[in-house]
């Protein structure tokens, strides 16, 4: 009956996120790998009626999560920087499934080294895989700073560096993210205006669900703003079946949205 229930709300789910609806990141959670001897965590504030987010301080890597494990789904959001301080990284992890083990575009910059590694200007896919699960245990601050080749428990999948390719203060780039809709493929578009910057496909099957957030690294004042995604099937978790019934609550509450606006 249980394995029914759950088939039941994640293809009610699936059929009611067909469209692109804006994001509200109400119950959105930060958590930020707070490493010793790192930087402050992050703190995410949300405006605009719920559908941005800033996250306002250099901070060590800092996470603002959608909490639902799914797959089969596209996103499509801003980002920007509002400030001409620092130089660091943005981006978005997808797939995540703790806080070590995830896959995460990040955008950098500008060349600089720390930590005893080296970050070059531009974008890079990124794969971690943590043996326990915490990411305080499994990874380092270094993992998260190298993106020029693999290191520890980080695997760089798709490089995208030169020295035209960092971002531009106070510059509103697009993104978009497919996400398992062909299960193992990943493709990421990222846009300034009509200018596409990076439009990459790559195939990895290391996670096939997982949540979506946002991604910040020693980087203030970054605004995340207007997503939407379409499609999207929850996959339960073992253990947690409050998970499809948070689902479920979310599809119905969009149906009586719909509802209203139609009548």
């Amino acid at each position: 009956m249980l394995r029914k229930s759950l088939f039941i709300i994640t293809v009610f789910a699936f059929a009611l996120s067909a469209y692109g609806d804006p994001v509200d990141l109400t119950s959105w959670s930060p958590l930020t790998l707070d490493f010793p001897g790192g930087q402050a965590a992050g703190n995410w504030i949300l405006g605009g009626g719920n559908t941005y987010v800033d996250q306002v301080v250099n901070a060590d890597p800092s996470f603002y999560l959608n909490n639902l494990n799914q797959t089969s789904y596209s996103m499509d959001g801003s980002w920007q920087v509002r400030t001409t301080n620092d130089d660091d990284y943005m981006g978005f992890v997808f797939g995540y499934q703790n806080s070590s083990n995830f896959y995460l575009f990040d955008w950098k910059q500008a060349n600089q080294s720390y930590v005893s590694t080296y970050a070059y200007e531009g974008m890079t896919i990124k794969k971690m895989t943590g043996s326990t699960g915490n990411g305080l245990a499994d990874l380092s601050l270094s993992e998260f700073w190298e993106n020029g080749s693999d290191y520890g428990d980080m695997d760089v999948l798709a490089q995208n560096h030169s020295s035209t390719l960092g971002w531009a203060d106070n510059t509103l780039y697009d993104f978009h993210l497919d996400f398992n809709l062909t299960p193992g493929e990943i493709h990421i578009i990222v846009m300034q205006g009509s200018t596409t910057l990076w439009d990459h496909t790559i195939y990895d099957s290391t996670f096939s669900s997982g949540q979506f957030g946002f991604y910040n690294y020693s980087q203030e004042n970054v605004r995340y703003a207007g997503f939407e995604q379409t499609g999207g099937v929850i996959v339960p978790v073992p253990g947690a079946f409050i998970l499809g019934s948070l689902g479920l609550g979310l599809a119905c509450a969009k149906l009586r949205k719909r509802k209203e606006l139609l009548s």
